[in-house]
């Protein structure tokens, strides 16, 4: 939201500004000397009525703290000074001119003087350098380029004020300015650019081979350190459930009749679905027979040990094609859950390597009917199924997609169960309401099946499922269903921590978006704290910490922020706590302008990945890592090693 407001208004501040400077400075020389004058007015009261709806985006911002409204407040500075000093000098002189029938000298010489025409020109300047300020992303050398550049068009635009307005008035040492010259501001501006250019590409260049352990040296503890290739979890007893899984290339026929080429785990889309009992242990060997690309399989919001959690260069090698690998964990705790991988994760899962898995109560099932929807861009028809009128019905919705997902359910009451697979304590029964799922995000619709159709979709037939007794019917899509806020949703019950707990660690994450560069490339990035994956920061913490992470969302895109290993509590929302059931999640949507306030203990030690979950946003920056002291990882990423996560 800020990024949006704050570009689109400089963009439309800076060519009134360029105007504005052009009519003073040709103001002495002008032809018709009094409708220039009132031009130059009239352009001055155009950009101060610009600047002035800039105050309403700034209280906007500003609300949701000062963090927020940095950049409003960036650019009433670097507009309001010089605008202010044009009040003052500028428009006094313009009033005159617009009243004389003919400039005397003394008035033709007085609209040449530096404290009339320099604040048209420092503004212009600053209009420039604001929609520069707004795009590149922050703290990179880029942007110190970038200042230094303007800084020395200012300079140049302050020399050509002072020397033209001595020319003009006949003094003594005055430069004389070779038609060149007026190419020297231009030429700063391509040289800065290019130097930009070059610096960026180079600083920003992906090592060959990059390790997680230069993040996490500083934090090493005086203990033995550990490595994530021995945090498997177990020894486990009990039940096992084997399963092979192969990632392939399979033409699949969609649900309209398309052929598709995609990449699938188990020969079908989405994979394999997996069906265990809490308790047991799963066993999953992966084998990899895709034709020249390497994949894993990481079990998105199960907390399983760190050498388990699939990531390439982190906490495995990215398995090869010909090669396998086994996972093994147990199924602690019942939800809804998925897989997918997370080799190239943007376009592996987006072509089809993902599945669900759901982990049913040691206890027995939770309805008598139990469906799982995943929700993906290659669900291209309505998908209608066969449920019996009377029955409990357990409907699971993963999204699987990277963007937000609001999804409505119509036809009969229900409740929401469980969100990312923890249940909700008493969630109460509501009817004709929207559930809104980030990338990543789960939520457990629960209802007893009616005599006639109900349906969970989004706008048109895509992604939509049909529960209908007999099989065929189906029922319109809401137009209109208000969404759903968990804030205060269910009841409440006392957790092991809250609002109120001593924590020994807290970390402020700020998410935003601007132009710089990324392993090289120029381009769009999302930042966290200004920096962009493998510069972003890493949260170090002790085994045992209580940690509070404060999320900060100062762009204009939604971030639903996975963090690997644990599952955090929902502490606040725009400084307003959460009221209703303990909410525990694994991928906590931030919007724009949103603050939320999380806490989990650190109990799960390894190296974890922390990140947006729009998986565009994470390859182009947003990824970060939650790193436990005197935990070390064998593994790389880069080019030379075959693993790139993101």
């Amino acid at each position: 939201m800020g990024f949006l407001l704050e570009f689109t208004t400089s963009l439309l501040l800076l060519p009134p500004l360029l105007l504005w400077a052009r009519a003073v400075r040709r103001l002495p020389d002008a032809r018709n000397w009094r409708r220039t004058a009132r031009a130059a007015r009239r352009r001055y009261y155009y950009v101060l009525a610009l600047l002035a709806l800039k105050l309403l985006p700034a209280a906007l911002l500003l609300g949701h703290g000062l963090a927020f409204g940095i950049r409003p407040l960036r650019t009433l500075v670097l507009l309001g000074v010089p605008m202010i000093m044009a009040a003052r000098s500028t428009l006094p002189v313009l009033n005159q001119a617009i009243r004389a029938v003919e400039p005397t000298p003394d008035l033709r010489l007085a609209v040449t003087a530096p404290s009339v025409v320099l604040p048209a020109r420092l503004a212009a300047v600053s209009g420039g350098l604001l929609v520069v300020l707004n795009l590149v992303v922050q703290e990179t050398i880029t942007l110190w380029l970038t200042g230094l550049a303007f800084a020395l068009v200012a300079l140049v635009v302050v020399i050509d004020v002072n020397q033209r307005h001595r020319r003009l008035t006949g003094q003594v040492g005055t430069i004389r300015w070779s038609p060149w010259a007026r190419l020297a501001a231009p030429l700063v501006l391509v040289v800065a650019a290019a130097g930009c250019g070059a610096v960026g590409s180079t600083m920003s260049a992906f090592p060959d081979r990059l390790s997680m352990n230069t993040h996490t040296h500083h934090g090493a503890s005086t203990g033995p350190a550990r490595s994530v290739k021995d945090l498997i979890g177990g020894p486990y007893s009990g039940p096992v459930r084997r399963f092979t899984v192969a990632a392939d290339e399979t033409r699949i026929p969609l649900a309209s009749g398309q052929v598709v080429d995609a990449w699938t785990f188990g020969g079908t889309l989405p994979g394999l679905p997996l069906r265990v009992k809490q308790g047991e242990t799963i066993e999953l060997k992966l084998v990899n027979r895709l034709e020249a690309t390497p994949t894993t399989i990481h079990w998105h919001g199960v907390d399983v040990p760190n050498a388990m959690d699939g990531v390439a260069g982190v906490t495995q090698d990215a398995v090869k094609p010909g090669g396998e690998f086994t996972y093994r964990f147990r199924a602690e705790k019942p939800g809804t859950y998925w897989y997918h991988s997370h080799q190239v994760a943007n376009e592996q899962v987006t072509r089809g390597l993902f599945g669900s898995l759901v982990i049913e109560p040691a206890a027995g099932p939770v309805a008598e009917i139990d469906e799982t929807l995943l929700v993906h861009h290659w669900n291209d028809r309505l998908d209608v199924r066969k449920a019996e009128p009377g029955r409990r019905v357990r409907l699971r919705v993963v999204n699987a997609n990277s963007g937000t997902e609001r999804l409505t359910f119509a036809g009969a009451p229900f409740r929401v169960a469980a969100v990312d697979g923890q249940d909700l304590n008493e969630p109460g029964e509501i009817s004709d309401r929207s559930i809104t799922l980030g990338g990543g995000g789960r939520a457990d619709l629960d209802f007893t099946m009616p005599a006639h159709p109900v349906r969970i979709g989004g706008p048109g037939t895509r992604s939509a499922l049909v529960l209908s007794p007999d099989g065929v019917s189906t029922v319109d899509q809401p137009k209109h269903a208000p969404e759903l806020d968990l804030s205060g949703y269910g009841k409440h019950k006392a957790t092991a921590f809250g609002p109120d707990s001593a924590y020994t660690k807290h970390f402020t994450v700020d998410l935003d978006q601007g132009v710089g560069f990324h392993a090289g490339r120029p381009g769009f990035l999302w930042t966290v704290d200004g920096r962009v994956f493998p510069d972003a920061p890493m949260l170090m913490v002790r085994e045992g910490d209580l940690v509070r992470m404060t999320f900060r969302n100062k762009g204009m895109n939604d971030h639903p922020m996975h963090l690997h290993g644990h599952h955090v509590l929902a502490l606040s929302r725009d400084g307003a706590p959460f009221t209703g059931s303990p909410l525990w999640l694994d991928t906590v949507l931030v919007r724009p302008g949103e603050t939320w306030e999380v806490a989990f203990k650190a109990d799960n030690p390894g190296i974890w990945m922390d990140h947006c979950h729009d998986l565009l946003h994470a390859s182009n920056g947003m990824t970060l890592h939650l790193g436990y002291e005197g935990v070390r990882t064998p593994f790389t990423v880069g080019s030379a090693t075959g693993n790139k996560p993101e």
